[in-house]
């Protein structure tokens, strides 16, 4: 279908419009929309590197704007969906006295394929948008030179094109697509790679994002690809797939659906990806081949799975880390470690990926901790950083007030690494049923150096204290041992109050078992002692449950060595959070 059939014959309806324009009435209505209160966002121009990246354009520059309004950080992470990530936009724009945004959209044309269509992810951000106009203070003015821009609206299923080829052609053979096909996931062929140095940060301050060699996947393909799924429910309108004359023209795509955030913890995406050194055409696919199933682990438990599919994925996710060059910005480094790094790891520390994958992601680790080591000065004097556990205050106040909670309460399990938390989560949600609701998860980094006492000092200074700040002696902070551990107690810094679990400190103090039977056990004790604590709450509360920092566990022949922490590796810097409304929830 082409662009200028999403626009309906009356544009304008109460909260936001979309309009397909000259330049000329594209600054007039930029102007008028202004005058009307809404915060002007300017997308620069896009072109091949920004294809199958619309969402995340969209969202740096809608950030970018918002910082030269002087806007609070935003108070989402990467594994945000879209629809989240807007709300919190939208939120801060009003708190400057903004109605909402007008974009005006610079031509689509850059990112088309060969066919003069946006790409499927394309495609399916453009059209959530317009939809977000129908909703949401949103005014889109789109370039009216892409009237008859192809839009792809619904998948083909591979089995109906197989017969149809078969129905035109039955005598010949299907054409050769398997030798042509180039597997990919969304993070795969994103290009992201950790920090390198500060130029990550600058790069964060710029007007204009920086166009990478490779394609990123927003933060939110997830929640693209259920949306789309839900559309082509509701609509279903199936293309019919091109002729084998036609092959050099048109592509051939397919979607799948995808578990969201709440269904399985943010397991990779599996998208298209065009094989240019094809001699037959473009041809593009998300099909997995597997010429061998590899049959699960007899001794895995279905509930210890992080990853289910790892067994097939971990080839992609290792080739996702060895692709990743070049600076990129904070985002895509979240989204990495989130959708390559954790997986792999877990996949490697249960013997199921290869043995070069150990050395992948070492190599990427070390050029994370590296980064960040040299950048975190910079950063501390910067208005631009990431969003970090110094922050949990103003974040749960934040989304406290976005849910109607009646009262906000800090909980900090110390030493609650980002794989071991996304364990809780899931082992929380079957305990805790309709008594609670998870509203926002959230990536964290902790400050140089991953000690508790840094953590907490900072959470009581705030972050004004950042720029000034000095690593506190090293006294270590108490940690609860034996049955106390599994208590919450009440922690004051600064003029706040932090409710502490000390479960995981006292647990990792020695050798135990492999890396994934020890957190695995250490998750289900976590989150009996975390929902007990919740389900004492007062209804209405925002409990925001967050690390204040990660650990390392170095793998030995019979088990697994004590627990490490205060470097600047991914697994002691990155930690998650997690805000549970309590309260009977339907």
């Amino acid at each position: 279908m082409t662009l200028e059939a999403l626009q309906p014959a009356t544009t304008w309806v109460s909260s936001g419009e979309f309009r397909l324009l000259c330049a000329q009435e594209r600054t007039e209505a930029m102007t008028r929309a202004e005058a009307a209160g809404y915060l002007v966002v300017r997308v620069p121009a896009l072109g091949p590197a920004n294809r199958g990246r619309l969402a995340l354009t969209l969202e740096e520059a809608v950030e970018t704007a918002l910082a030269m309004r002087g806007a609070c950080p935003p108070g989402v992470g990467a594994s945000a969906d879209l629809d989240n990530s807007l709300s919190d936009q939208l939120y801060r724009a009003r708190l400057l006295g903004a109605r909402g945004f007008a974009l005006p959209l610079p031509s689509l044309a850059g990112i088309a394929n060969r066919a003069g269509a946006l790409d499927a992810e394309d495609s399916a951000v453009l059209r959530w948008w317009l939809r977000a106009t129908e909703q949401r203070p949103l005014r889109l003015y789109l370039d009216a030179q892409d009237r008859n821009l192809g839009i792809y609206e619904a998948p083909t299923l591979l089995g109906l094109l197989l017969e149809r080829a078969q129905v035109r052609s039955p005598s010949s053979p299907i054409p050769p697509v398997a030798s042509e096909i180039v597997l990919s996931a969304a993070a795969m062929r994103s290009g992201q790679t950790p920090l390198l140095a500060q130029e990550a940060f600058e790069e964060a301050e710029s007007d204009e994002p920086s166009l990478p060699t490779h394609q990123e996947p927003s933060s939110a393909s997830a929640e693209l690809h259920a949306a789309a799924e839900l559309q082509t429910a509701a609509e279903p309108v199936v293309a019919t797939p091109p002729s084998p004359d036609e092959a050099d023209r048109s592509d051939l795509l397919e979607h799948k659906p995808f578990a969201t955030a709440a269904q399985a913890p943010l397991e990779p995406l599996q998208r298209q990806r065009e094989d240019e050194t094809s001699a037959e055409g473009e041809w593009l696919s998300s099909v997995s081949i597997e010429p061998t199933p590899a049959p699960p682990a007899p001794e895995l438990q279905p509930s210890s799975l992080l990853f289910p599919d790892a067994h097939r994925h971990w080839p992609e996710w290792q080739q996702t880390l060895e692709e990743a060059k070049g600076p990129r910005p904070l985002a895509a480094v979240e989204q990495l470690f989130v959708s390559a790094y954790v997986p792999l790891a877990d996949a490697v520390a249960r013997g199921i990926a290869g043995p070069d994958a150990r050395r992948t992601l070492s190599v990427w680790s070390q050029s994370f901790a590296r980064s960040y080591t040299d950048a975190f000065d910079a950063l501390r004097l910067r208005g631009k950083r990431p969003m970090m556990v110094l922050d949990v205050a103003d974040a749960a106040l934040r989304i406290g007030r976005l849910h109607g909670a009646r009262s906000v309460q800090l909980v900090m399990v110390d030493g609650l690494r980002y794989d071991l938390g996304l364990r809780v989560e899931a082992r929380m949600r079957q305990t805790l049923g309709q008594q609670a609701a998870m509203t926002e998860r959230l990536l964290l980094w902790s400050a140089l150096p991953t000690t508790t006492s840094v953590q907490l000092d900072l959470i009581g200074r705030g972050p004004d204290g950042l720029k000034d700040f000095e690593p506190p002696s090293d006294t270590p902070v108490l940690v609860a041992r034996g049955r106390a551990a599994a208590t919450l107690r009440r922690v004051r810094t600064g003029h706040r109050d932090v409710l502490k679990l000390d479960l995981v400190e006292s647990r990792l103090g020695e050798r135990g078992e492999s890396v994934p039977e020890r957190l695995d056990a250490l998750a289900d004790d976590v989150a009996a002692a975390l929902a007990g604590a919740l389900e004492k709450l007062a209804p209405r509360t925002l409990a925001l449950v967050f690390g204040d920092h990660g650990f390392v566990l170095d793998p030995l022949v019979d088990g697994s060595g004590p627990a490490r922490h205060g470097g600047a590796s991914p697994e002691e810097v990155l930690v998650p959070a997690f805000a549970w409304l309590i309260g009977d929830m339907h």
